[in-house]
């Protein structure tokens, strides 16, 4: 079985995403940064169903600005017999309808390093992504052969991907997920923006194999921090299992996401 764990770079084109998951085999794909017009078609999810596969998203957020819904998404071969969603930073549990903040006048939203005239705020960036809620989708696919649990998120953003109290705090509620469901084969993966070398990641390897504990870059080379502030490491896409024999992962380059295609080969 064949797995992609994917940054879409905000859904930048989703046909050449669906015919890459066409061309190498793909089984199951877990993509990050769904991103399109609020009551909308989403082009993905209408991409996948012309081409015969099956497609369910997690809401992270709604950003009302600019009217977008954020997420995230699995897309398979097989049956999705039944999904959940787990919210992180969410009041009531469900994802957040982000408004203008008076406060930061919407700078903590859009991630701007330039703001309130012409004042910077290096190191800042965690405490802007920090209002943001963050979903956890659960999936089990019907495979020919068993039943298959996948998981796949998106952690919060920080300067340099250094390690936050948001992301350890999401690893703990998914190493609290494994723990206490039902013990099927799964899969694990997601943009968490932070190296393997980590607390969270040693959080999630306490109840899922880390595969990518040996990933240097998972950054594509049209990344915007590959030109000014890249760090050494920075392996930020990560795949996790349990119940399952890996054979292999790589990063394979593509030019329609800044994040490399990461393709892993499982035995159920």
């Amino acid at each position: 079985m064949k797995h992609l764990q994917l940054n879409t770079s905000t859904l930048r084109n989703p046909q050449k995403i669906i015919q890459f998951i066409l061309e190498n085999d793909i089984d199951v794909a877990c993509l990050s940064e769904i991103c399109y017009i609020t009551g909308s078609e989403n082009p993905i999810a209408k991409l996948a169903q012309e081409n015969n596969l099956n497609y369910i998203e997690g809401v992270h957020f709604y950003y009302m600005p600019n009217n977008q819904t954020i997420g995230t998404a699995v897309i398979s071969k097989f049956p999705i017999i039944d999904h959940f969603c787990l919210y992180f930073n969410s009041d009531n549990y469900y994802p957040k309808k982000i408004e203008s903040d008076p406060l930061s006048d919407t700078s903590l939203i859009n991630d701007i390093t330039n703001v309130h005239k012409d004042t910077i705020f290096p190191g800042s960036r965690g405490l802007k992504h920090s209002v943001k809620s963050r979903c956890i989708l659960c999936v089990t696919i019907q495979t020919p052969t068993t039943l298959l649990r996948v998981i796949n998120t998106q952690f919060t953003v920080s300067d340099l991907c250094t390690e936050t109290i948001q992301m350890l705090e999401m690893s703990k509620l998914i190493n609290s997920l494994v723990t206490h469901s039902k013990n099927l084969p799964t899969i694990l993966s997601g943009d968490l923006n932070i190296r393997a070398q980590s607390y969270s990641v040693s959080k999630l390897s306490e109840v899922l194999t880390c595969h990518t504990l040996n990933l240097k870059d998972s950054l594509s080379s049209t990344h915007p921090a590959k030109k000014k502030d890249f760090p050494d490491g920075l392996a930020i896409d990560h795949v996790f299992s349990k119940n399952l024999k890996h054979q292999s992962t790589e990063t394979i380059e593509i030019n329609f996401s800044d994040h490399k295609a990461i393709v892993s080969e499982f035995t159920l």
